[in-house]
């Protein structure tokens, strides 16, 4: 049942149904930059796939600024791929509009990856709308039978691996066309290659560079918005916690920031020192909302895209899927994120507390597992063996873990040899969170 329900989510996100609605600009925060680049003509807009964010684009919102695009030019469309009665296309144009009419610029330049792909297809099949962006760039998405617009008329950059288990995408006649060869779902719209691709299609006469330079000092910026929903928490309070790297725990008691969430979600800038470590709880508003304890690799660079995802209603989809999380004292919830690249079998290790968990059946190519979810099912005891209904779903797994909260004890946490300590925080206190970035 669980199969077939997400089969019919996503073909009815990579349709696009047609109703009504609007989607407000996020106003997220300028970050200083050194830096403006004369010849970026055109805002760019970058749309995410099935169950993520706009966190997606971190990397290329980077890569970006390092070669001259200040924050006012980069923008990322947050939308609902779980909402099957949305008229996205709609909702993208009149985010779109407001780009326009905030930097008042002529056009923009759309990216599309994975199902955005799909949408950014739909949205661009209309000549008004069509007229509106300057060139497209198609990201790990479904084939096409030629360039987007109308007639194929608007330029379009094809960006596809063989070794994307996910899209199964290949060329697109009349378009140019990008094989990354190795590069996952994720990576080819993370990657520093993929970025090299667009930054030369959107730039033909202007060298660029994928080399973001790390800074003593980062500032940072972001939302706290609901998993999978991406409906923008109002009101959340966000602490952040400097930690001692190598056990996971807190430097102090007291955060040295506090914030809340304003009406989009949004919530920063906040300077950080780059060598340091950070926890970020985000803490609804709501009465019996859970917190989440976000765990964080270093921040080489600012960056304005710092996502805290909160756990959705038990009635939305997603808050269906995330009911079945423990809340208890005795044992700690544990959720691993690799931001920017999948965990495969035979490529990339994940170990957690010691164990081993990217195996043939957990991280398989097929499975293009990027969020983890470690817990135990109720007796007490480590089996490896699936939990909860994630294991139903590409992008997700579930896996028995038990991680004891009787005593204060950190939960190391190494992904391709990076290591981050994490804190066995109680489950009736929130869920943890560890971010590789």
């Amino acid at each position: 049942m669980h199969r077939l329900l997400f089969a019919f989510l996503l073909c009815t996100v990579q349709a696009i149904a047609n109703s009504g609605g609007n989607v407000p600009l996020s106003a997220k925060p300028e970050l200083p930059l050194p830096v403006r680049c004369d010849s970026c003509r055109y805002p760019v807009v970058m749309v995410h796939g099935f169950l993520a964010s706009g966190d997606t684009w971190a990397s290329f919102q980077q890569m970006f600024a390092a070669n001259g695009y200040s924050t006012g030019l980069l923008f990322v469309f947050d939308w609902n791929t779980l909402s099957p009665t949305s008229n996205h296309a709609v909702l993208l144009d009149a985010f779109i509009d407001q780009v326009l009419a905030k930097t008042g610029a002529a056009k923009v330049r759309l990216i599309g990856h994975s199902a955005g792909g799909g949408l950014s297809y739909s949205y661009l099949s209309d000549a008004g709308r069509a007229a509106k962006v300057d060139s497209y760039v198609h990201i790990g998405s479904m084939p096409q039978s030629g360039p987007a617009g109308p007639d194929g008329s608007v330029p379009t950059l094809n960006i596809w691996s063989a070794d994307d288990k996910v899209a199964r995408s290949g060329t697109i006649p009349g378009a140019t066309n990008i094989q990354l060869n190795g590069a996952d779902h994720y990576q080819v719209a993370t990657s520093e290659a993929a970025f090299e691709a667009v930054w030369a299609f959107f730039h033909p006469q202007l060298s660029g560079t994928s080399a973001v330079d790390p800074e003593a000092v980062v500032n940072i910026a972001g939302k706290v918005l609901y998993f999978g929903e991406n409906r923008p928490l109002a009101n959340a309070r966000v602490d952040i916690f400097q930690l001692d790297p190598v056990s996971g725990a807190r430097l102090n008691a007291e955060p040295f920031q506090s914030l809340s969430s304003d009406s989009l979600g949004c919530w920063g800038p906040v300077r950080v020192d780059s060598s340091g470590v950070y926890e970020f709880v985000a803490a609804s508003p709501d009465p019996g909302g859970r917190k989440v304890h976000y765990f964080r690799e270093k921040f080489r660079h600012s960056n304005p895209l710092v996502y805290l995802r909160a756990i959705p209603p038990p009635a939305s989809f997603a808050g269906f899927l995330l009911k079945g999380l423990p809340d208890t004292d005795s044992q700690a919830v544990l959720t691993v994120f690799s931001a920017s690249r999948a965990v495969v079998y035979g490529r990339d290790s994940l170990i957690i507390a010691g164990k081993v968990v990217s195996d043939a059946g957990f991280a398989s190519a097929e499975k293009t597992a990027i969020a983890w979810f470690f817990y135990d099912d109720g007796d007490n005891r480590t089996t490896l063996t699936p939990v909860g209904m994630f294991n139903d779903f590409p992008f997700l797994n579930g896996v028995d873990m038990c991680f004891p909260t009787a005593e204060e004890a950190t939960i190391p946490l190494v992904f391709n040899g990076r290591v981050l300590n994490v804190r066995n925080i109680k489950s009736s206190d929130g869920i943890v969170v560890a971010v590789f970035n």
